[in-house]
């Protein structure tokens, strides 16, 4: 089994279809969960390495192999092949740093997506997520640690599930799936709302500069995630009839009605951080401008002073108050009743 590539480029050269893994850099090894749906029962196997063959389902039976890591080739290799996927469709799915996209081949159909997770700092990047529909099967396919199909799973091992054909679990765990993503946005509306606080106070030694920064860069990855499953369930929808009965259909439209509440707030939140950008922005001219002006005040005030010192550095013969005894004094006091008098009118104005 070829070894695995980091970036994408380092595939050129090679024909279409190559199973090289790109992207994979995950220290964990592994694991396979196998359920086994059927009208009545539900049985389950996991592991970290698969059998040799798959088990055989009837009609009324659905197989979900779930695979958690992408970095056993051998394994995601062998279920390829007992699955008989075609050699361009691996290719896609190997590709963890593949965009969001939804294809159909023959009587499969693959959704391949993102789950948002919190990463280095706190930031949010994507880890790629496959789903795919096969004939009597759905196939999973996520990153380690995190479960993408916490839920879903939960209630098949419940045996909440028996009965239901594979497009009902085809779509439980797209939209256990797309129900993760209101918890990231509900984040993203807290921390958008605690920064819009933080600028409309305007204090001066706040600096929220790398909290927009962050938040920034979050909200993009959001929606380069989100907005494309848009046309993944709008695809769904125009051919349900060939992967999912028709009693699955208002499901499809309460999904298809989620995912539009989640583009509108990916879109709404992507206004409000141009919004809060540009008023951080004005923040700064304001307290720029109110230092410019404190420091050209400063600068009015000892300008006569410098004048009136200016003249007395001339070293002329002829100036009689420098003879005189209270001439020093005298000029001090003037020139500090000139600061005074200058102070207090800009005081008055309300400008310092």
């Amino acid at each position: 089994m070829k070894k695995s590539v980091n970036n994408i480029s380092e595939k050129i050269g090679l024909p279409p279809g190559s199973f090289v893994t790109v992207g994979v850099n995950e220290n964990l090894p592994a694991k396979f969960s196998l359920y086994k749906i059927g009208p009545a029962s539900i049985t389950s196997e996991e592991g970290t390495e698969l059998l040799s063959s798959l088990p055989l389902c009837s009609k009324e039976e659905t197989l979900w192999i779930d695979i958690q890591g992408f970095s056993n080739d051998k394994m995601l290799h062998q279920v390829f092949e007992q699955l008989q996927l075609p050699p361009l469709l691996q290719e896609d799915i190997i590709n963890t740093k593949h965009r969001p996209k939804i294809e159909t081949f023959a009587e499969t159909l693959l959704i391949i997506t993102k789950r948002i997770t919190p990463g280095h700092r706190k930031r949010l990047y994507g880890e790629q997520v496959v789903l795919l529909l096969g004939p009597n099967y759905v196939l999973t396919i996520q990153p380690p640690v995190t479960d993408s199909f916490q839920g879903a799973r939960a209630r098949i091992l419940a045996n909440q599930t028996a009965g239901f054909d594979k497009g009902y679990i085809f779509y439980m765990l797209l939209d256990n799936l797309t129900d993760s993503y209101f918890a990231v946005l509900e984040h993203l509306h807290q921390r958008i709302d605690k920064l819009e606080n933080l600028l409309l106070n305007a204090k001066e030694d706040s600096a929220p500069q790398a909290a927009l920064t962050s938040l920034k860069h979050d909200i993009s990855v959001t929606r380069r995630i989100i907005l494309p499953m848009r046309k993944f369930i709008t695809d769904l929808r125009f051919n349900r009839a060939k992967y999912f009965a028709p009693e699955l259909y208002p499901n499809l439209t309460d999904l298809s009605d989620h995912v539009e509440q989640l583009t509108e707030s990916c879109d709404i939140y992507h206004e409000s951080i141009l919004l809060l950008l540009q008023l951080n922005s004005e923040n700064i001219s304001i307290r720029t401008n109110e230092i410019m002006k404190t420091l050209t005040l400063i600068s009015t005030i000892f300008l006569p002073l410098t004048f009136i010192s200016s003249i007395y550095g001339m070293n002329f013969t002829y100036m009689p108050e420098l003879n005189s005894t209270w001439g020093y004094p005298l000029c001090l006091a003037f020139m500090a009743a000139i600061a005074l008098v200058l102070y207090l009118n800009f005081r008055n104005r309300k400008w310092l």
